[in-house]
């Protein structure tokens, strides 16, 4: 995500997601821990597929409300 999008986000709800993101990487390390000897690296996927959709939704909701402000 580029720096000046992530810009556009107010500041307490940047708080928010990476708060959110903080929570997604500290369980999935604890899964890791656990799985590490069958060595699946399946959890740490889908939790960066997560925080991936997560800041894209974000990223849509600040562009819609921008187009909206400037009409």
């Amino acid at each position: 995500m580029p720096t000046k999008l992530l810009n556009l986000i107010s500041a307490r709800r940047r708080d928010e997601l990476f708060a959110e993101i903080r929570h997604l990487v500290n369980d999935v390390d604890a899964q890791d821990r656990s799985l590490e000897h069958c060595g699946e690296g399946m959890a740490i996927d889908e939790t960066l597929e997560e925080i991936c959709g997560l800041l894209r939704r974000e990223a849509k909701r600040v562009k819609k409300t921008r187009v909206a402000i400037a009409a």
